[in-house]
């Protein structure tokens, strides 16, 4: 386990989780990559409201930036304690959790230690599956570096995304966070449909996302289950309501729906993003 991390961890090769995707998906250069995120939070109109929990897109920032930071920018940038990131697994590895420090071009993102061995106890700790290329949890680390630059992460990569395997992990992260008594801000990392129709898209999105409006997950699954969405990541949003209703949430409300369609014009076969807030 890493341990005694600094707020500037000098991250050895074995400790850190090195960048895989930028040049990719947001740009490498950090100049750059800062002047793409503050773009993205300069654009965004919106107020904060500290959140128990936000739902954020994963995509290519071009596609999904400014969706992004409208969720992020709900939480004040003052904000220090920890975040506990939920990305699915696309690569079907089992749901688990990393002691990683996570290198971003801005600077390293440091884990919670003491709340990952807390969870530890429930679900893995898994730096293999962590460090293999996986862009639901990566892409989330420069806009916390850059807008939470004290912060922690709890990663947690899901892999079971049933009904039972969000009851699972949202005990685990309850448990977790009576042991330790911390109460992490819980980011689900989630994209919506894919490659259909803009018009469908927003329609099965937005539906599906009404219907976890009361922090109800049966009735989530089921709308799932009746719509069909090509969705990932649904499971972490059944994570993540569970969590914040025991920490006194009441309630999910989308901030923002966008589509691939709004940047490239193609409205025939685009990918949703939502950005979406637990109060």
């Amino acid at each position: 386990m890493i341990s005694q991390i600094s707020s500037e961890p000098k991250a050895t090769e074995n400790a850190v989780r090195l960048s895989t995707l930028s040049g990719i998906f947001y740009p490498k250069n950090g100049k750059e990559l800062e002047r793409n995120i503050s773009t993205f939070f300069a654009s965004t109109v919106t107020s904060v409201s500290n959140p128990y929990g936000i739902l954020v897109p994963h995509a290519g920032y071009v596609y999904s930036g400014p969706t992004a930071a409208c969720g992020y920018a709900r939480i004040s940038q003052d904000f220090a304690g920890t975040f506990l990131v939920i990305g699915p697994s696309h690569a079907g590895f089992e749901t688990c959790t990393s002691d990683l420090i996570w290198e971003t071009p801005l600077g390293p993102v440091p884990p919670d230690t003491e709340f990952i061995t807390a969870l530890g106890e429930f679900i893995p700790v898994r730096n293999d599956f962590a460090r293999i290329r996986e862009n639901s949890l990566e892409v989330q680390m420069p806009f916390i570096r850059h807008r939470f630059p004290r912060a922690k992460v709890v990663p947690v990569l899901m892999g079971d995304q049933s009904f039972e395997g969000a009851a699972h992990l949202s005990k685990a992260v309850i448990s977790a966070a009576e042991k330790t008594g911390t109460r992490p801000v819980i980011i689900a990392s989630g994209d919506c449909s894919h490659y259909v129709s803009a018009k469908k898209a927003r329609k099965d999105d937005l539906t599906v996302l009404a219907a976890i409006k009361n922090l109800d997950t049966p009735a989530f699954y089921e709308a799932l289950f009746e719509i069909q969405p090509s969705m990932c990541g649904y499971g972490c949003i059944a994570t993540m309501v569970e969590v914040c209703k025991s920490f006194g949430a009441k309630e999910a409300r989308v901030i923002l729906y966008t589509t691939s369609g709004d940047v490239s014009g193609d409205l025939n076969e685009v990918v949703g993003y939502a950005a979406m807030e637990v109060v």
